[in-house]
């Protein structure tokens, strides 16, 4: 009798051990999957990616490992593009990256064009004015190839191709994922601390105009989306960080 009650015991203990055992690998597997949900932390890749100006550039740094400019690119390629669903469809963002020479022909074709246009479409984001004004401009524009853009190691056109494939897409498909790209290698630059980046529109006739589109081997409906800039930041600048995203400035709706 005695080692029945004994049998009876070590197997109610057995049993409970067990149940015991269940309940908390289920707990635990229930709170590992509410971490997952809740978490955050890719945020500070993406609350560290802030626009640098050229007033911050490092004015003679050391030259950019290729590998720094390449990882950018690979981090552009994980952007979402609808015409992955499409066979023979490819992303529609184009990168050009022009090095020194490149960004300096850039600039000279930049002046040239509007040489030629400025009394039809003005200069800059638009301004029209008298020739002793464009004279002005222009000779500010100018100097700011050695000075304001002089720092640059890199200006990487983003262009937005019409048609990349045998597909043909909504425009506004094919620029939300040139935009979702050109976000991913400015996220992607926080990666190097000595990295200062900020995406450019450029002179806006300038830009969309003919000369530019030979320049970068734009096919006739494609769009640049302007430039994004690479450039080192002084060692000693205070980068204190003056944004604020308070939830009140985005519209949210909830609805059941």
């Amino acid at each position: 009798a005695i080692i029945i009650i004994k049998s009876f015991w070590y197997t109610a203990l057995i049993i409970a051990a067990g149940s015991w055992w269940y309940h908390y690998r289920d707990s635990q597997t229930q709170k590992k999957s509410t971490k997952i949900s809740t978490d955050l932390s890719v945020l500070p890749c993406i609350r560290n990616r802030r626009s640098i100006f050229p007033k911050s550039y490092l004015k003679h740094p050391l030259p950019l490992d290729d590998s720094i400019i390449q990882s950018l690119l690979n981090a552009a390629i994980w952007g979402p593009f609808h015409g992955r669903c499409y066979a023979g469809n490819q992303h529609p963002a184009k990168f050009v990256v022009l090095g020194e020479e490149s960004m300096i022909e850039m600039q000279k074709m930049t002046l040239s064009y509007y040489d030629k246009n400025w009394k039809e479409v003005g200069w800059g984001s638009g301004e029209k004015g008298t020739q002793e004004e464009y004279d002005a401009w222009r000779k500010m524009t100018e100097d700011e190839i050695t000075g304001r853009w002089g720092p640059c190691s890199h200006m990487i056109a983003i262009v937005m191709r019409r048609q990349s494939g045998p597909k043909r897409l909504p425009e506004w498909e094919e620029a939300a994922a040139v935009a979702a790209a050109t976000q991913n290698i400015h996220i992607q630059s926080t990666k190097f601390p000595q990295l200062a980046c900020y995406w450019s529109s450029w002179h806006a006739a300038a830009r969309d105009c003919n000369e530019m589109k030979e320049f970068l081997k734009m096919d006739a409906e494609d769009k640049c989306f302007g430039f994004f800039i690479v450039a080192q930041v002084k060692p000693d600048e205070c980068q204190k960080d003056r944004r604020k995203r308070h939830p009140s400035i985005m519209t949210v709706e909830w609805r059941e």
